[in-house]
C-alpha cells in the first residue's frame, strides 16, 4: 500500500549521500594524499600552470632560502594557527593569505622576493584546515577572517609599523572580510586577488559549471549541512557585504579570463568598495595567474599602490 514511498526514499537517500560527498568535498580538510587527488581548485575549467612551473619553483626555493621563522597563534574559538616569517629590517609587513587548498609558499611564491625587494617584512600564513595550522572546516573567509585579524594583531605586537593584507583566491575573500572588524590601526590597505564573493555563491558556481550539477534543492541541504557540521552559514557574509562599511584602500586584481572565480566577482565587490579603491584587470590571465601573465604591470600596480598608502617608505 506504501510502495510508492520506495522510491522517494531512495531518492531522499541518494540527495542525502550526494549531499554529504559535496560537503566533504568542498569543507572537510584534505587528507595527506596518497596520490594526487581531484579537488574543487583543480576544476577542470582551470588554466594549466605547467608554463609557470619553473618560475614558482624557483619563488619557492628563494623563500625556502630565507629560513622562515615558525610562528602561532591561536584563534578565536582555540586553534593553533601557524606561520611563517621572514625579516626585512623594517617596520612594514605584508601578510600573505594563501587560497583554498593550497600553501602561501606556492601562492606567493613568485611575488615573494619582489615584496622582500621592496622592504617589507613577510608572515606566510597557513589559513585553518591547511598546511601547519589546526582545524577540520575550510569556511571561506567567514572564520578565517578573525583568523587573519589575530594575525594583524600579533605584528602590530611584534613588529608595529605598517601592515598590509594580501589575499588571494579565498585568501582575498579573507582579508576583505577582514576589513569589517577591528583591525589595528597599523593596517593601511588590502590587496585582494581573484576572490570571490561568498561561500554560497562560489560553491554553487563549481558545482552547476564544473560539475554539472544543476540542482538547487540539493544545494539547499548541503548548506543545511555546512551550517550543522562546520557551523557557518554559507550566505552568512560576503565581500561586498565587508566593502560597504569597510575604511582601508583596496588593490583589486583579477585575469578575465578566469574560469574558477568569474572576474565579475572581483568587480561586484570593488562596486561596492566605498573606501579608496583600485582596480586592475590582466587580459586573458586565468585564475591567480595575473602577477604570472603581465609580472612587470603587476609589479608597478602594486608598488604604487605600497607606495601611496605607506608612510615608512
Amino acid at each position: 500500500m506504501l510502495y510508492w514511498l520506495i522510491p522517494l526514499l531512495i531518492l531522499l537517500g541518494a540527495a542525502l549521500f550526494a549531499a554529504d560527498y559535496f560537503f566533504k568535498f568542498a569543507v572537510v580538510r584534505a587528507k595527506p594524499p596518497k596520490k594526487k587527488k581531484k579537488s574543487m581548485s583543480a576544476s577542470k575549467g582551470l588554466v594549466s600552470l605547467d608554463e609557470y612551473k619553473e618560475a614558482m619553483a624557483a619563488g619557492e626555493a628563494w623563500i625556502k632560502a630565507q629560513n622562515p621563522e615558525t610562528v602561532h597563534i591561536t584563534s578565536h574559538d582555540g586553534l593553533k594557527l601557524a606561520g611563517h616569517y621572514i625579516d626585512a629590517g623594517r617596520k612594514r609587513t605584508l601578510i600573505l593569505v594563501h587560497g583554498y587548498r593550497s600553501r602561501a609558499y606556492r601562492d606567493f611564491s613568485c611575488v615573494a622576493e619582489y615584496y622582500h625587494s621592496l622592504g617589507f617584512n613577510l608572515l606566510l600564513i597557513d589559513q585553518r584546515a591547511h598546511g601547519e595550522s589546526e582545524g577540520k572546516y575550510i569556511t571561506f573567509g567567514i572564520k578565517e577572517r578573525f583568523d587573519c585579524v589575530r594575525w594583524a594583531e600579533y605584528i602590530d605586537q611584534r613588529v608595529g609599523g605598517e601592515i598590509f593584507l594580501d589575499g588571494i583566491s579565498m585568501g582575498a575573500g579573507t582579508v576583505l572580510m577582514a576589513s569589517a572588524e577591528k583591525l589595528p590601526g597599523s593596517v593601511h590597505g588590502i590587496l585582494a586577488d581573484c576572490g570571490f564573493t561568498s561561500p554560497g555563491e562560489i560553491m554553487l558556481k563549481v558545482m552547476e559549471t564544473d560539475l554539472k550539477i544543476r540542482c538547487r534543492p540539493l544545494f539547499w541541504i548541503v548548506a543545511q549541512i555546512i551550517r550543522l557540521r562546520a557551523g557557518f552559514g554559507v550566505y552568512e557574509f560576503s565581500t561586498p557585504e565587508a566593502m560597504k562599511v569597510n575604511r582601508l584602500p583596496v588593490f583589486f586584481l583579477h585575469g578575465t579570463d578566469d574560469k574558477f572565480v568569474p572576474c565579475r566577482m572581483t568587480e561586484e565587490a570593488h562596486a561596492a568598495c566605498t573606501a579608496e579603491k583600485t582596480l586592475l584587470l590582466i587580459e586573458g590571465a586565468g585564475h591567480g595567474t595575473s602577477y604570472l601573465k603581465e609580472p612587470e604591470r603587476c609589479k608597478e600596480a602594486l608598488r604604487g599602490f605600497l607606495e601611496k598608502y605607506s608612510r615608512e617608505g
